[in-house]
């Protein structure tokens, strides 16, 4: 016998919707893990956090309606991923940005760091002159810029740029 779990196309989608999310907070506390037990280089994880936060911050938006609270969907669907929900909804940068330990010492370094703070800056900048103005088309652009900010050794924590 066969089980559908769906009755049509909008009903199919959403849970292949859910099944993204679920996906995406496994991946990113798996994610966690791996780089707390230093199996992951901080190059790397960062660049797939990032990846995972992106991802997540996209879907999240497009399921306001169908998934209002991230939290009830993580009760609903028993996910026990504290480390992935920090990462994803509460600091929304990686462990390395977030705790600066990929921030470059050199001074070459130091000058690339800077280099990609002004482009992040410059794009954000453009974008608004553009008019792109919704939160989903500037959120992300903000996001590279702030992560740029923080590889920055010369720029505190407490900096209110950031």
């Amino acid at each position: 016998m066969e089980v559908k779990l769906w009755h049509d196309k909008r009903e199919r989608e959403m849970y292949e919707n859910f099944a993204d999310l679920f996906a995406i907070i496994k991946a990113t506390e798996k994610l966690e893990k791996a780089y707390v037990r230093d199996v992951v280089s901080p190059a790397d994880y960062e660049a797939e956090c990032l990846k995972l936060i992106a991802q997540f911050k996209t879907l999240a938006s497009s399921l306001k309606e169908t998934v209002p609270s991230i939290d009830r969907f993580v009760d609903t669907y028993k996910l026990d991923c504290p480390a992935a929900l920090n990462r994803l909804m509460v600091s929304g940068v990686p462990a390395t940005v977030e705790h600066r330990t990929v921030a470059a010492s050199s001074s070459a370094g130091s000058t690339l760091a800077v280099a990609e703070s002004v482009q992040h800056f410059i794009t954000a900048m453009d974008s608004l002159k553009l008019n792109m103005v919704a939160v989903d088309q500037v959120h992300p652009l903000l996001s590279d810029l702030w992560a740029s900010l923080s590889k920055l050794p010369q720029l505190s924590s407490e900096f209110e740029g950031k």
